[in-house]
Protein backbone atom coordinates (compact mmCIF):
# COMPACT_ATOMS: atom_id res chain seq x y z
CA UNK A 1 0.00 0.00 0.00
CA UNK A 2 1.07 3.79 -0.74
CA UNK A 3 2.59 5.22 1.65
CA UNK A 4 -0.12 8.13 0.98
CA UNK A 5 -2.76 5.98 1.97
CA UNK A 6 -1.70 4.75 4.85
CA UNK A 7 -1.34 9.11 6.00
CA UNK A 8 -4.56 9.91 4.50
CA UNK A 9 -7.65 11.32 6.04
CA UNK A 10 -10.91 9.68 6.51
CA UNK A 11 -13.92 11.90 6.33
CA UNK A 12 -17.22 10.75 6.79
CA UNK A 13 -20.59 12.37 5.41
CA UNK A 14 -23.92 11.23 5.70
CA UNK A 15 -26.14 10.67 2.64
CA UNK A 16 -30.25 9.98 1.79
CA UNK A 17 -31.20 6.72 2.38
CA UNK A 18 -31.95 5.06 -1.30
CA UNK A 19 -32.72 2.19 -2.47
CA UNK A 20 -30.92 -0.05 -5.00
CA UNK A 21 -27.46 2.19 -3.62
CA UNK A 22 -24.79 0.68 -1.78
CA UNK A 23 -24.10 1.74 2.12
CA UNK A 24 -20.92 3.59 1.40
CA UNK A 25 -19.26 4.90 -1.21
CA UNK A 26 -15.94 5.95 -1.33
CA UNK A 27 -14.40 8.98 -3.29
CA UNK A 28 -10.69 9.30 -3.51
CA UNK A 29 -9.03 12.51 -3.54
CA UNK A 30 -5.27 13.14 -4.39
CA UNK A 31 -3.21 13.32 -1.28
CA UNK A 32 -4.36 10.25 0.30
CA UNK A 33 -7.86 12.02 1.70
CA UNK A 34 -10.62 9.69 1.20
CA UNK A 35 -14.25 10.90 1.44
CA UNK A 36 -16.63 8.25 2.36
CA UNK A 37 -20.41 8.59 1.99
CA UNK A 38 -22.79 6.65 4.68
CA UNK A 39 -26.30 5.85 4.06
CA UNK A 40 -28.24 7.90 6.59
CA UNK A 41 -30.45 4.99 7.67
CA UNK A 42 -27.49 2.40 8.23
CA UNK A 43 -25.96 5.60 10.41
CA UNK A 44 -28.57 5.38 12.57
CA UNK A 45 -29.00 2.01 13.07
CA UNK A 46 -25.27 1.16 14.21
CA UNK A 47 -25.58 4.44 16.26
CA UNK A 48 -28.79 2.50 17.63
CA UNK A 49 -26.82 -0.80 18.21
CA UNK A 50 -23.79 0.85 19.82
CA UNK A 51 -26.40 2.69 22.86
CA UNK A 52 -27.95 -0.59 23.47
CA UNK A 53 -24.80 -1.96 23.36
CA UNK A 54 -23.41 0.47 25.85
CA UNK A 55 -26.17 0.58 28.21
CA UNK A 56 -25.93 -3.07 28.44
CA UNK A 57 -22.66 -2.57 29.75
CA UNK A 58 -23.23 0.36 32.80
CA UNK A 59 -26.02 -2.18 33.60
Amino acid sequence: MPASQKSGKIFYMLRPSREGQPPFVDIKLPGGTTIRQVDEAIHRKALSNAAKALKERLD
